[in-house]
């Protein structure tokens, strides 16, 4: 009596072989690294895209037409009206901007606060785009016995005044439907000198001297 015996299939058709499972695998191995792979690497190319305009600071100037109207110097009290024109350059020829929460702080001296903050309403800047925003600032100062305060009064009696602009403000940049919160910027107008109208004529609007000023911007610098 012969023995049969049953001849097992070649490994390569054996679906239990060992090297088919350690193909399976590796297959489970490579789909779920893809699952991970291609949404990081989709949120690295958002960071990159972002993070180039966000470290890119707007260009900040002040405009000439900026001016000192209703001055009004006293024994008592020293009151003028500021009107600030400020032109901001978005860098990026890509990315939309929001700002909010934008201040305008005047000084003089670097030390005596000319007003309140100027409080600017949010706007967004298209890419590449030069926005011109306007602030009014009221200065109502005692006249007493402080140097700042003498030396902004001998300015104002004299034909000039020299002050300080100081700026800051919260921005966003869009990202399709969203707005993502960046850097906030700070800039500082400095040295910024108004000249009494040259006419004589009493009242006359005070103006920048000479033409458009450059402001220095950053987006580390803390101003208030």
């Amino acid at each position: 009596m012969t023995d049969l015996r049953a001849t097992p299939p070649p490994p390569d058709n054996n679906p239990a072989s060992p090297r088919s499972l350690q193909s399976d695998r590796y297959k489970q191995i490579i789909l779920r690294c893809l699952s991970y792979a291609i949404p990081t690497t989709l949120g690295l190319v958002m960071v990159v895209f972002l993070a180039i305009p966000a470290f890119m600071p707007p260009e900040f100037r002040l405009n000439p037409v900026s001016s000192l109207s209703s001055l009004n110097s006293s024994t008592s009290h020293v009151t003028a009206q500021w009107n600030i024109a400020l032109s901001i350059k978005n860098p990026s020829k890509l990315i939309s901007v929001k700002y909010t929460h934008m201040k305008l702080l005047l000084t003089f001296n670097g030390q005596l606060r000319l007003s309140r903050p100027c409080l600017i309403p949010t706007f967004i800047q298209g890419p590449h785009n030069v926005t011109t925003v306007r602030a009014e600032a009221l200065s109502i100062i005692a006249v007493v016995n402080d140097l700042s305060v003498k030396g902004l009064v001998k300015s104002l009696k004299g034909s000039e005044v020299t002050i300080d602009v100081v700026m800051m403000a919260r921005r966003r940049l869009r990202l399709g439907l969203w707005w993502v919160p960046v850097f906030d910027v700070y800039a500082s107008c400095m040295g910024v000198t108004f000249t009494a109208p040259t006419d004589g004529k009493h009242g006359s609007d005070w103006m920048i001297l000479g033409g458009t000023l450059s402001c220095t911007a950053d987006i580390f610098t803390q101003l208030w």
